[in-house]
């Protein structure tokens, strides 16, 4: 596991690992799961790259997750009505803060192209970043702009 974290190294798990954003009262967390190919360990592949927003509206209050992009590169393929696979191994996201289903929908970022994007590590991290611009300009900018 590779986290992000900022301050001094927390106690708790990396997956509750937080960092400061741009916007006060808006801190994210962000991982990758990495698997060894073999016994080796010479080789490893990305099983999945989480980031998440979370939001708290004063200093006292608890943080709620908001927003979420994860990339899921090798999800195993799925052959029901739901299809996930499809719109979970490139960079989608996960509106968290809304009602049922929306937190657990995929909205791929990425998905008529996937097979470029899955192509190389270079490719798969553009991607990742091209998403983050994205939460950036369109949600942090955003409550920095408006005061939201």
């Amino acid at each position: 596991m590779i986290g992000v974290h900022s301050g001094p190294r927390p106690e708790l798990g990396i997956t509750d690992w937080r960092f400061s954003t741009i916007v006060r009262g808006v801190r994210a967390g962000y991982h990758e799961r990495w698997i060894a190919v073999d016994e080796k360990r010479l080789q490893f592949y990305m099983e999945r790259a989480y980031l998440h927003l979370y939001r708290s509206r004063s200093q006292n209050a608890d943080e709620v997750e908001v927003l979420a992009l994860h990339c899921d590169p090798n999800e195993p393929d799925d052959t029901g009505a739901l299809k996930h696979a499809l719109y979970k191994r490139g960079p989608h996201i996960h509106v968290t803060a809304a009602e049922q289903p929306f937190p657990h929908s995929h909205f791929a970022l990425n998905r008529t192209n996937i097979d470029d994007v899955l192509g190389s590590v270079k490719s798969l991290h553009e991607a990742v970043a091209s998403g983050i611009l994205l939460i950036r300009d369109q949600v942090l900018d955003l409550i920095n702009e408006r005061g939201i």
